[in-house]
């Protein structure tokens, strides 16, 4: 469960849209709107309402988690996972996990249109995660 929203967008000439405060300290909007575009970055696969939740050990169970965090920004906003332009993924141990990211992150896309991707490796992730993506959402 989320802890608190606000509102967000409109002084920049967005659609204003209630944005979700997740767990832990704030450095950046959950969603952002603009131009007929929602930008959500960053997001682990973390609990979104306790810090103290380890996260998932596997790597397809930490893109499972992602999306399921995905889900819970977007529902207020009125917006799901049909509506993805673009998906950016950071990826630890490319090499390694490159091939297991691509199942969980197609099964979890369910078979309609994909959206745009690009995949990064990277050497570390917050709080020794293994994969985080940043989402690029059509609002209309």
């Amino acid at each position: 469960m989320l802890r608190q929203g606000r509102r967000l967008g409109e002084e920049n000439g967005g659609a204003g849209v209630t944005v979700s405060e997740s767990a832990g300290t704030k450095l950046a909007a959950d969603l952002v709107v603009a131009g007929g575009l929602a930008f959500v970055s960053g997001v682990g696969p973390v609990d979104l309402a306790s810090e103290r939740v380890p996260l998932p050990e596997r790597v397809e169970a930490q893109v499972r988690k992602i999306f399921a965090n995905l889900d819970e920004i977007l529902q207020p906003a009125g917006l799901a996972r049909g509506n993805l332009a673009f998906v950016r993924v950071h990826l630890v141990d490319f090499e390694r996990l490159i091939e297991r990211v691509n199942q969980a992150y197609l099964a979890c896309l369910g078979g309609g249109a994909l959206p745009a991707r690009t995949v990064v490796g990277v050497t570390s992730l917050t709080r020794g995660a293994l994969v985080e993506m940043d989402f690029i959402v059509r609002t209309s």
